[in-house]
Order: structure tokens, then C-alpha cells, then sequence
């Protein structure tokens, strides 16, 4: 039985191109939602999110098993910081201009709700530093489960519990002032 299972591993740890793809389907949908959730447009994602497999399948063989998502997560942060990092030198480099940055706007027949929508949770994610922002994108939007958020950040789980309940608390307080201006204005019931 102990065999079996040390097969199964070395199998996962291969690293031939079928493993490789199988490893990019499974993590790419969350990579790229968690470069978003850090900031990153949708076109920026999609690079950042190609940088992320590259760095992640070079090391394909050091992810210990279980851990993948932690991996993803920690290369994604690295690479969405450098896309930051580069975004604000560009920013302050002279001739940038809007006709330079029409390119990225999605197109105009996209869903206005969703849209909306993300744009209200990226405001929302912006104001939360970035310690609170990692845990409440990794735990309440991607799902992982709290042993998996401390892992990916190196902290500890009571750590993870904390940061959560003040994520959550400064997301309802954010909310409640949405909903008092908007109604202040008129834009809601």
C-alpha cells in the first residue's frame, strides 16, 4: 500500500509537458482571480498570471503535495507586487497618455452590473491593507480553507482567524458608507 502511494506521488512530482498541463488547467482560473483581487487589470492578469506559470513549473518538483494553491498564491502575490511596482514607474514616466491606456478598457457590450460589481469589489480590496486583503481574498473569495491561508502566507492560524474578522469588519463598515451615500444621492432605495 505504502508503494502505491509513493508511485502516486513521484507521478504527481513528474514534470513531463502532460504534468505541466494538467497543473496549469487546475491553477490558472485561481492564479488569475487572485492577480485581479491584488489589483491587477484583466489584461494585466493575463500576463502576470503567464509569469506566475512559468516561475511555478520551473519548480514543479519542489511543491510538496497538497500545497499547490499556497504555491500559486505565493508566486502570484510576488509577480502582481512587481506588476505594481513597474505600473507605478511607467505611471511617472514622461508621454504616457490616455490613448495609451484606451487599449486595456473592457469592451463596451460587457455587462454593466458585473462590471459595476467588480469595480465595487476592487474599491472595497483597495482600501484593506494588504495583510487583510491577502487573507479575505484567499479565504471568503477563493475558498481555502484557513490551515490553507496560513500556509500561503507563513502565518500562523489564529493569525489568519483575526485578520479575517477585521477584514469583515472593515468591508461591512466600507459597505455601510456605500449604501449611505448612494441613498444620500438617490442611487438606491
Amino acid at each position: 500500500m505504502l508503494d502505491v502511494a509513493l508511485e502516486a506521488a513521484d507521478e504527481r512530482r513528474a514534470t513531463g509537458p502532460a504534468h505541466v498541463e494538467a497543473f496549469v488547467r487546475e491553477h490558472h482560473a485561481f492564479a488569475w482571480r487572485v492577480l485581479r483581487r491584488l489589483g491587477l487589470s484583466a489584461a494585466d492578469a493575463d500576463d502576470a498570471a503567464q509569469r506566475v506559470f512559468l516561475i511555478a513549473t520551473e519548480r514543479l518538483a519542489d511543491i510538496a503535495l497538497g500545497s499547490e494553491r499556497a504555491f500559486v498564491y505565493r508566486i502570484a502575490a510576488h509577480v502582481a507586487s512587481k506588476a505594481h511596482r513597474s505600473e507605478r514607474r511607467r505611471m511617472e514616466s514622461p508621454g504616457l497618455d490616455a490613448e495609451s491606456c484606451a487599449h486595456s478598457l473592457p469592451p463596451a457590450d460587457e455587462l454593466l452590473d458585473e462590471r459595476r460589481a467588480r469595480e465595487l469589489l476592487d474599491r472595497i480590496l483597495a482600501e484593506l491593507s494588504p495583510e487583510l486583503r491577502a487573507i479575505f481574498v484567499l479565504f471568503d473569495i477563493e475558498g481555502m480553507k484557513k490551515a490553507e491561508v496560513a500556509e500561503a502566507l507563513a502565518i500562523p492560524e489564529g493569525t489568519v482567524a483575526s485578520r479575517l474578522r477585521r477584514a469583515r469588519a472593515e468591508i461591512e463598515a466600507w459597505v455601510q458608507r456605500y449604501r449611505a451615500q448612494a441613498r444620500f444621492k438617490g442611487t438606491l432605495p
